[in-house]
């Protein structure tokens, strides 16, 4: 049973709180509407999936507004993020209808944390190697990098599946999979996180109105929309620290939550979570 409307304020903090983080480290925020819902409020999970889609869309586009000021938006690497992902999540769910979901959430869960440890080592080889590098093999050094601002854009596709695959396995993890690939394909981390937050904007967008045509929330829309400003503003603030804070703490937060994310679906393996 939802808690009372005495807490709305409460689902407005909650919201500020959970736009802040997902807006500095890239990543949607249903990781962290969803338990926050059930959790907390007392909302069925089919009830906490349409407020968490709610929230993502209005924390998106005010993360994007205000990172498209910032010019960290990489567009054309947003869009073959965008494209690849819905056909992710439909071969993710079909899938689940014929190999038991129990098992291929833990080993979306196990690839999420080498995901993320990999991402928690990483180091600034890569910049190192900018500076000590002579101009003209700089120059070959940026040639590799195509206009999409990766190394290797055959992976950067087959990473944006495998993001919306795992989204449609186990509900949660294609925007922590997607900003983790984004870096450790060699997109700058904020830069990466920009770029995710305007590429989740069509995802959450989309979800939004099919469960309102089908229905799915019959409950006040108080709570959503609560929630929703909540996530507007915490993203204005979580973008305005990303100016504050280095590269590399962008990096391990993210770390910190695939990290978070891979243990989620490791759970949902046990049947253990929402």
């Amino acid at each position: 049973m939802p808690l009372g409307e005495e807490f709305i304020v409460l689902a407005l903090i909650f919201g500020i709180l959970i736009g802040i983080i997902s807006s500095i480290v890239g990543i949607g925020g249903g990781i962290l509407f969803i338990p926050t819902s059930i959790f907390i409020f007392g909302f069925s999970l089919k009830e906490s999936i349409v407020i968490s889609l709610f929230s993502m869309t209005g924390l998106n586009i005010s993360a994007s507004i205000r990172y498209m000021k910032m010019k960290l938006i990489n567009y054309r690497l947003s869009i073959i993020y965008n494209i690849w992902d819905f056909p992710g999540v439909i071969v993710g769910a079909w899938v689940t209808t014929i190999i038991t979901q129990n098992i291929l959430s833990g080993i979306c869960g196990a690839l999420i944390i080498s995901l993320s440890i990999i991402l928690f080592r990483r180091n600034n080889k890569d910049n190192l190697e900018k500076e000590i590098t002579p101009s003209s093999k700089k120059g070959e050094i940026n040639q590799k990098k195509n206009k999409l601002g990766v190394n290797n854009p055959v992976i950067a596709s087959i990473s944006s599946f495998s993001g919306g695959f795992i989204s449609g396995l186990g509900g949660v993890g294609g925007g922590t999979a997607d900003t983790t690939t984004m870096i450790i394909l060699g997109l700058d981390p904020k830069e990466a996180a920009a770029t995710s937050e305007f590429a989740m904007v069509f995802t959450s967008l989309s979800g939004v109105i099919i469960h309102l045509l089908f229905g799915t929330y019959s409950g006040s829309l108080l709570w959503p929309i609560i929630m929703t400003l909540g996530g507007i503003i915490g993203a204005q603030i979580g973008t305005y620290l990303t100016t504050k804070i280095e590269s590399k703490i962008v990096r391990k937060l993210l770390a910190v939550f695939a990290f978070y994310t891979g243990v989620l679906l490791i759970l949902l393996m046990f049947n253990i979570g929402w």
